[in-house]
C-alpha cells in the first residue's frame, strides 16, 4: 500500500499580489517530489496542502 507524507504551506496576502514567491516555493517543493492537492484562499492569504509518496524501502518511512 502506498504511504504519503503531507505538508501545509501558508502564503500571506500583501497589498500588491506578487505570486512570484508562491510560484517559486511551489516549484521548489515540486522538484522535491511534492504535489499540491488543494489550495484555499482566505482573508489573510493562501493555504496550500501538498503530499508526496514515502519511499517504501526506508525503515522509518521517511524519504
Amino acid at each position: 500500500m502506498k504511504r504519503f507524507e503531507y505538508e501545509i504551506l501558508f502564503f500571506e496576502v500583501k497589498k500588491t499580489k506578487d505570486f512570484e514567491t508562491m510560484r517559486r516555493t511551489l516549484n521548489d517543493h515540486g522538484a522535491d517530489g511534492w504535489e499540491v492537492i488543494s489550495a484555499e484562499a482566505g482573508d489573510y492569504g493562501y493555504t496550500t496542502f501538498l503530499k508526496r509518496e514515502l519511499d517504501p524501502n526506508t525503515a522509518s518511512g521517511a524519504p
